[in-house]
């Protein structure tokens, strides 16, 4: 450490005062050359910052792994352990409350040793009360340090720095930890059996195509989406999209369970066709039937209806052609497609073109989620229609939705539309299959917009998925019991990944630093810990030395121990000289 310089004097001494002086000055020679205040002070190891820091270690250890070990337990169960719910609260109050105490006290011990080396000493008296006064433990006092310094332009030791970078951190840590294990909303998974109105092979196996065809065409009269009748019990696909969906699972309710359910799966669409020969078919509508026979690998022959609909006479030209059979035998990846020439006329605007359906049922399992209305890792199942019961077999939904068409269309006719006021019910209910909108122009007469090639198009596929979950829906049964996971939404422990590193981070330079320092200084020391009162003694020494007045402990004493001034064991007396 830097010797005391002091200040010169500069007042004249008369000849008694010099001659005192100079043999108070002789004095002080004479003792500083006998090295009578160059005391030897009693050191030891003092042990009990760095016992301390081993068990708060532990302490660390054993609280991450409850955090941890909580989140994990957090989606497994409704009721968590107490140890797992109630403790990580507890273990993480006291962690903030004891982190950077056990730092100071363990540095604090560091320090005591650090001003005994000439490479950790502080490099001036004003550091000495830094380090002693803690003033490196805070972000305010360490900034009042870093002002002070700069004022008077002292230069602060490497130990210093290092005693204020990891209290810093071990401030920040606790925050940190608390937050990379919050308390949030958690999902809890339960196994459990469910029995749900769903599909079934025996009830399918008994449809009515009566009935079939009747909840098909129902349905898709409403112009409603199967996501919107039928909204609990139609799966599709991840991350699909669309009012009309081009592949979907039907199944059962399964309320906010995950199951794997059997149903039926139909993928494919209706688009607007144009190629050369579809060209060709618009120019002469003979050339369909041509047309059909070169495009699908089974032809089954052309059905064509001419009707108009309504007083207003909406005309309505429907020609289809399609490679499907009108009954499935067998269910089991059914391609279908199909082919319809289509002109339109509602007096004011005409539509005509090609639209091109393609269909694909299958029957099968499936992986179902409740709550997200999503199904995955389908699975095809054998169906054979020799083992049906009834002598009415279902029909496929593509075919079914085209013959509904035309035997609709079939018994109207202009004339009969003449004389009555508005459409009938089958008029009604085609003209809204086929995406019609209407506007009441007085009493029984209606302004009918004509739909474009694309708007009939995708009316045409809703009546193909109506079709297929109306053989759903008929299909249902509640007789089969099924395993399935229910989720619970509840409170819990949850993981953080960002925050969970950076308190590891954290964790690491804490300690890193301590190991640092322990290395660096930790020695012998004069006393456990370096407080103010060492840090005074050891100046008041310095001072004492300096003036040449007695030394304040004998040789033998603990310089800086409350214990080697007998003095502080004295009653206090106070300035009005009354002892308390």
């Amino acid at each position: 450490m830097n010797s005391y310089n002091p200040v010169p004097l500069t007042h004249t001494l008369d000849s008694e005062q010099q001659g005192q002086h100079n043999s108070s000055q002789s004095s002080r020679n004479e003792v500083l050359a006998s090295g009578r205040f160059q005391q030897k002070r009693e050191r030891d190891l003092h042990p009990l910052s760095v016992m301390v820091l081993a068990i708060w270690t532990s302490y660390i250890v054993a609280t991450i792994f409850l955090l941890e070990q909580a989140a994990i337990a957090a989606p497994r169960s409704v009721d968590q352990l107490w140890i797992l719910n109630v403790l990580p609260n507890i273990m993480l109050t006291f962690f903030a409350q004891g982190h950077i105490s056990v730092t100071t006290l363990h540095l604090s011990r560091v320090g005591v040793s650090a001003i005994q080396q000439e490479s950790t000493a502080p490099h001036s008296w004003a550091e000495l009360f830094w380090l002693a006064d803690h003033s490196w433990s805070g972000p305010i006092g360490f900034a009042s340090v870093v002002i002070t310094m700069i004022k008077l332009k002292i230069r602060a030791s490497l130990t210093f720095f290092i005693f204020a970078f990891t209290c810093m951190v071990a401030l920040a840590t606790p925050v940190i930890l608390s937050h990379a294990y919050p308390v949030g909303p958690v999902d809890v998974t339960v196994n459990t059996t469910i029995t749900p109105n769903t599909f079934s092979l025996n009830e399918m196996r008994n449809i009515d195509v009566g009935i079939q065809m009747g909840i098909g065409i129902g349905s898709w009269a409403t112009g409603l989406s199967v996501l919107d009748i039928y909204n609990t019990s139609t799966f599709t696909p991840e991350g699909s999209s669309g009012e009309v969906p081009n592949d979907f699972f039907f199944a059962g309710n399964i309320l906010d369970s995950n199951a794997t359910l059997p149903g039926l799966r139909l993928q494919g669409s209706c688009e607007p066709f144009s190629n050369e020969a579809s060209t060709a078919v618009e120019k002469n509508t003979t050339l369909f039937q041509e047309f059909c026979v070169n495009s699908l690998s089974t032809f089954w022959g052309v059905k064509t209806q001419n009707v108009g609909v309504g007083p207003d006479h909406v005309f309505i030209t429907f020609s289809y052609c399609t490679d499907a059979a009108h009954f499935i035998n067998y269910i089991n990846d059914t391609d279908s497609m199909a082919y319809i020439f289509l002109q339109t006329d509602n007096g004011t605007a005409n539509t005509s073109g090609m639209i091109k359906c393609q269909s694909l049922l299958s029957f099968g399992s499936a992986s179902l989620s409740g709550t997200q209305g999503i199904y995955n890792s389908f699975r095809d199942l054998d169906y054979n229609d020799s083992q049906a019961q009834t002598a009415a077999i279902i029909r496929n939904p593509l075919e079914s939705t085209l013959s509904s068409l035309t035997s609709e269309m079939g018994p109207i006719t202009p004339s009969d539309s003449n004389s009555d006021n508005g459409c009938g019910e089958d008029e009604s209910m085609l003209l809204k299959q086929l995406g019609y909108n209407s506007t009441a122009i007085d009493a029984g007469h209606f302004d009918y917009v004509q739909p474009d090639l694309e708007i009939f198009a995708s009316r045409i596929w809703l009546g193909v998925t109506h079709m297929t979950a109306g053989l759903g829906l008929l299909s249902r049964s509640s007789d089969t019991a099924y395993p399935a996971v229910v989720r619970h939404a509840t409170s819990g422990r949850t993981r953080s990944g960002q925050f969970v590193v950076g308190s590891r981070v954290l964790l690491a330079l804490w300690m890193s630093g301590l190991i640092y320092v322990s290395i660096r200084s930790y020695r012998l020391s004069i006393d456990s810990r370096l407080g103010s009162y060492v840090a005074a003694r050891l100046h008041a020494e310095d001072t004492r030395e300096y003036a040449g007045d007695e030394p304040l402990w004998d040789s033998g004493s603990h310089s800086g121990e409350l214990s080697g001034d007998d003095r502080l064991n004295r009653p206090f007396v106070s300035e009005s000289g009354i002892e308390k």
